[in-house]
């Protein structure tokens, strides 16, 4: 059954793969998929959000898990395994909603990397990407070396994040 959703996540990639990637000028939609197994104290998370833009209007948080129990508790919309049918479709109605809204950037911290989180990633509509090195490389714009360290996660985006220059959408 694996063999049909592969397949159909292998032609998004190949969709986005010659997409043009730009940094926006001003962020005020972002989207924050992480890895619920991985620290992340809510301070660290807003100065994250601070540091991109103090303007924000919308910020989606996915909660990603390859444990779907382990997300039980936790704000909606979840990712896990089961968000993806037999043909590589999502099957949570909250995160095909997500997926038909644009986003400013995208920033991934996670550490396990299923077909679910590829095929999600996939198709999201953002202008800029951010994410670990492991994730598929036409998934992020900005690829970082793979940490479960939030703190060092957020050094790193600021440290390379800065010196990539906007540019405006042609």
């Amino acid at each position: 059954m694996k063999l049909f959703a592969k397949r159909t996540v292998a032609q998004q990639l190949n969709a986005i793969k010659n997409r043009t990637a730009y940094r926006p000028k001003s962020i005020r939609r972002l989207m924050f998929i992480h890895d619920t197994d991985l620290n992340l104290t809510e301070a660290q998370f807003d100065d994250m959000c601070r540091f991109f833009s103090s303007e924000l209007s919308t910020i989606e948080r996915i909660h990603y898990n390859i444990d779907k129990k382990m997300l039980e508790g936790v704000a909606k919309p979840h990712l896990h395994p089961q968000s993806l049918d037999w043909r590589g479709r999502l099957t949570s109605g909250d995160l095909r909603y997500t997926t038909t809204q644009e986003y400013d950037l995208v920033v991934h911290f996670v550490d396990q990397i299923t077909l679910p989180l590829v095929s999600f990633s996939a198709h999201l509509n953002a202008s800029f990407r951010i994410g670990p090195s492991s994730l598929d490389i036409r998934l992020n714009d900005l690829a970082l070396p793979p940490t479960t360290d939030f703190g060092e996660f957020l050094s790193n985006v600021k440290l390379y994040f800065k010196k990539i220059h906007p540019n405006e959408r042609t």
